[in-house]
């Protein structure tokens, strides 16, 4: 009697494979469309709800900026550097706008950077930290492409501009007060205040001056505040495991780029400065 013949396996291989690659598009179709949704939420208009006043106020404080810093560097320069600041806080406005809040005002300080206040506060502590970042990000991927641009051309002018830029947004990510590093380190750990302020405290010291003394006292400010809201608001410092890692992964990630981009945008200047002596 003849026995059936024995099934081959290659066709259930076949379909453990077409079910695992099935499985596979459907998961990474669930991905892309998620990642696709946070991205469009970023496309929004980060000025959205400004006044005349508003304006006025944006404009006015970027052209004094400029005339202010013209015995400091070359024109061009200088404006490239404002419009780095610009862009820097245009990322904070972006992100703002993306959370459903409202922005204030826009304003550049000479010899200080620029300002986005807000309407409406930030819901949580992870929120918070999330609009401080996109500030130094912005304002890094603006230098890298002033930088990009200087390794095209090979003007020093463009090299100048990336260097103050990531000097800017790495300036900002130290973690103390009012500057985005204080916002950012919050959701990472309050510890990152003894840092800062160290450094706050060694500058009063070493080069005492008006804006370091300023610093001090808003830092001051700012972490009274922070107690204050701790106390009133417990839920706002509620931050999730993954959450926190994320924002610490970020955060430092940017801090060693942006230090070696300076670094080395320095190193760059100055060997194009022996050049020029020669």
């Amino acid at each position: 009697m003849d026995q059936p013949p024995k099934r081959r396996s290659l066709p259930r291989w076949l379909s453990a494979f077409a079910v695992l690659v099935g499985l596979f598009a459907l998961k990474a179709k669930a991905v892309l469309i998620l990642l696709l949704e946070r991205a469009r939420l970023l496309f929004v208009n980060p000025l959205e709800g400004f006044g005349a006043m508003q304006y006025a106020i944006a404009g006015g404080s970027f052209v004094v900026t400029i005339v202010a810093y013209t015995n400091q560097a070359p024109l061009a320069v200088v404006v490239g550097f404002v419009v780095i600041t610009l862009i820097h806080e245009l990322g904070h406005a972006v992100v703002i706008r993306a959370k459903g809040l409202r922005a204030g005002f826009l304003v550049f300080i000479p010899f200080v950077g620029g300002a986005v206040t807000l309407k409406d506060q930030p819901r949580s502590v992870y929120d918070d930290a999330q609009i401080g970042l996109a500030g130094p990000i912005a304002g890094t991927i603006a230098s890298l492409v002033c930088l990009q641009i200087y390794k095209v051309t090979n003007v020093p002018h463009w090299l100048y501009i990336a260097f103050l830029g990531f000097g800017l947004n790495l300036f900002n990510l130290i973690p103390i007060g009012m500057l985005d590093g204080g916002r950012i380190s919050a959701a990472v750990t309050k510890w990152m205040w003894l840092i800062g302020g160290g450094a706050v405290v060694y500058k009063l010291f070493d080069q005492p001056n008006p804006l370091t003394i300023a610093i001090a006292i808003l830092a001051a400010f700012q972490v009274y505040a922070s107690i204050v809201r701790e106390k009133d608001d417990k839920r706002f410092y509620e931050i999730t495991g993954a959450q926190r890692t994320v924002i610490a992964v970020t955060y430092f990630g940017l801090v060693i780029f942006l230090g070696h981009q300076t670094w080395m945008a320095l190193s760059r200047l100055e060997l194009l400065l022996k050049t020029v002596t020669r």
